[in-house]
């Protein structure tokens, strides 16, 4: 009697152990090592995605330190190993890979602006698929549904915290995964082969299921944590799937080898437990129909069905966030309703917006009527030219992701509106819609009595490539603020004109390292190789980011002689 009450003793304490160090290694340790990783590695530190600017930076703060073929690297090899693990009937390298795969969620610990600063580097592991598209982040969305749902509910009981789901989950998978490791040890240290005792008994592959319900858990945590203090981040939904998707393949896999290995006594115990939760007949029916389709059996005998099948399954569920939920479903919706359902729910929009004050909800409303594309403009259009201040505002961002040609009379009307931020969205519009009869209306707003207004006036004439830029710029040069200093630069990177590169090149003896940083990139998106020698002082500066981008500017920059690359 007083040996099993220490063997249990001893297995129980190992099992904390065990799930305790998976908990700080989880939970604790990304935290610290970000914060390590932010002081001890510099990084640019702005929105690496606000505008083409940013993304230019970021192009060449990455090209410089090598991050996309790192990236690209890492992805490939992580991938490697999950074939190598199927193909070699080694289930932990693939579970290795698939932990490998999930790395960017813990990025998530990074509450920082540019992505790659501190934990943020593990958004690298990513590249490869953001390359194609970086919309294809998104399209992990489903896995929200049952944080969803479980809201849902909680919100008909009259509460609408987050935390009581996310620690739901979190809590859960830590009890599911402690109580797995403690089974399976005492299971190992009786002697049997197969565990089938305690947590077994309600799923096959309990420490699978615990972890999932965990890291599911902990990217609602950290997406709710850390996304209000970025601008700019990349989603874990996608790796999180995939990880996991990838988890389930590599439980089946072990099944097929426990088969081999115990025979009788495994199959047994495979009819008495679920595989990873108990569900209804009719749900097991449902979900196995694919493979009874395919290969006529209720579950895989072979590797190649497993992946599959899990494949099919993978494919199902990207498709489904990428169209048929969240943002995705309301947008599909919009796109294929008949126009008299379209007009009934886009001027439903516009009424709702209409009886709300609350900017959020009035925001979101206004997304789902972008949502619905060329055929909202005239609704829009409406809110634009209406009474409504904070409406208007919305209705001239909203422009900005939707140009339209036909709202340009609008937009320039605008312009003169009383509202500062009616005039500022309304300049931001045009400057994006990109059309040349913008430019008159746009002139008066560079004596605008406000400053930001008149800044960003003169940045959307530079885009559309009007030379007044020219004459007038000189009294942004020369203002005592850095921002405004920058400001200039940056719009006469974008007009593009050769006589710009004298005005900037005299900024690149400024005293502030941000106008010298912006004046290298401003003499890049010109092209001139008149900027050459400029470019090649500018690599001694005092300023690392200075040197960076003017040491990858050079390689871009066409030759002075040949002008070729």
């Amino acid at each position: 009697m007083h040996g099993t009450l220490v063997r249990n003793g001893s297995m129980l304490l190992l099992a904390v152990i065990f799930t305790a160090g998976l908990t700080f290694a989880t939970v604790a340790l990304p935290d610290v090592v970000d914060g390590l990783l932010q002081r001890t590695i510099t990084t640019p530190g702005g929105d690496s995605h606000a505008d083409a600017v940013a993304q230019l930076k970021t192009a060449l703060f990455m090209a410089h330190y090598h991050v996309r073929a790192i990236g690209y690297v890492a992805f490939f090899l992580l991938v490697g190993l999950i074939v190598l693990g199927f193909a070699t009937r080694r289930a932990e390298l693939a579970a290795l890979g698939a932990v490998g795969v999930m790395l960017p969620v813990f990025a998530q610990f990074a509450g920082v602006m540019f992505f790659l600063a501190g934990l943020g580097v593990l958004n690298a592991v990513w590249l490869p698929l953001l390359d194609i598209s970086y919309e294809l982040q998104h399209w992990g969305r489903v896995i929200d549904a049952p944080n969803d749902a479980l809201r849902w509910l909680l919100g008909l009981a009259g509460i609408h915290s987050m935390w009581p789901t996310t620690i739901f989950f979190i809590g859960v998978g830590i009890l599911i995964f402690l109580l797995a490791v403690y089974a399976w040890l005492s299971a190992r240290a009786q002697g049997r082969p197969v565990a089938d005792a305690w947590v077994y008994r309600l799923s096959r592959h309990p420490q699978y299921l615990g972890w999932i319900l965990w890291t599911y858990g902990l990217y609602l945590l950290l997406q709710r944590m850390h996304y209000p203090r970025r601008s700019w981040g990349i989603g874990a939904s996608l790796p999180w799937l995939i990880s996991t998707m990838v988890i389930v393949a590599v439980a089946l896999v072990e099944e097929l080898q426990m088969r081999r290995r115990h025979g009788e006594a495994y199959e047994t115990y495979r009819h008495s437990a679920p595989f990873l939760f108990p569900v209804p007949r009719v749900v097991q029916r449902i979900l196995s129909a694919p493979l009874r389709f395919l290969f006529g059996t209720e579950r895989p005998d072979r590797r190649r069905e497993i992946v599959a099948i899990v494949g099919l399954y993978t494919i199902l569920l990207v498709c489904i966030s990428a169209f048929a939920y969240g943002d995705g479903l309301r947008n599909t919706v919009a796109r294929l309703s008949p126009a008299d359902v379209r007009e009934a729910r886009m001027q439903q929009l516009v009424t709702e917006m209409g009886q709300t004050s609350e900017y959020r909800r009035r925001y979101r409303l206004m997304q789902q009527l972008v949502g619905f594309g060329d055929p909202a403009v005239e609704p829009i259009l409406g809110l634009l030219e209406g009474d409504d201040t904070g409406l208007k505002v919305l209705a001239a961002e909203a422009f900005a992701r939707l140009p339209a040609e036909r709202a340009v009379p609008a937009l320039c009307t605008a312009l003169s509106d009383p509202d500062e931020n009616v005039r500022f969205r309304s300049a931001i519009a045009l400057g994006v819609v990109g059309s040349a009869r913008a430019v008159p209306a746009l002139l008066p707003l560079l004596d605008d009595s406000v400053p930001h207004v008149r800044l960003v006036t003169l940045n959307q004439l530079a885009a559309l490539g009007s030379t007044v830029v020219l004459d007038r710029v000189h009294e942004y040069l020369d203002s005592d603020e850095v921002w405004t200093r920058i400001g200039g630069i940056t719009a006469l990177g974008a007009l593009g004109d050769e006589k710009g590169v004298p005005a900037i090149a005299q900024r690149l003896n400024d005293e502030a390292e941000a106008v010298r940083r912006e004046a290298v990139i401003a003499l890049l998106r010109i092209g001139s190789p008149s900027a050459r020698p400029t470019l090649e002082r500018a690599v001694d500066d005092d300023d690392w980011e200075v040197r960076v981008y003017a040491t990858e500017a050079l390689k871009r920059l066409p030759d002075r002689l040949t002008g070729v690359h």
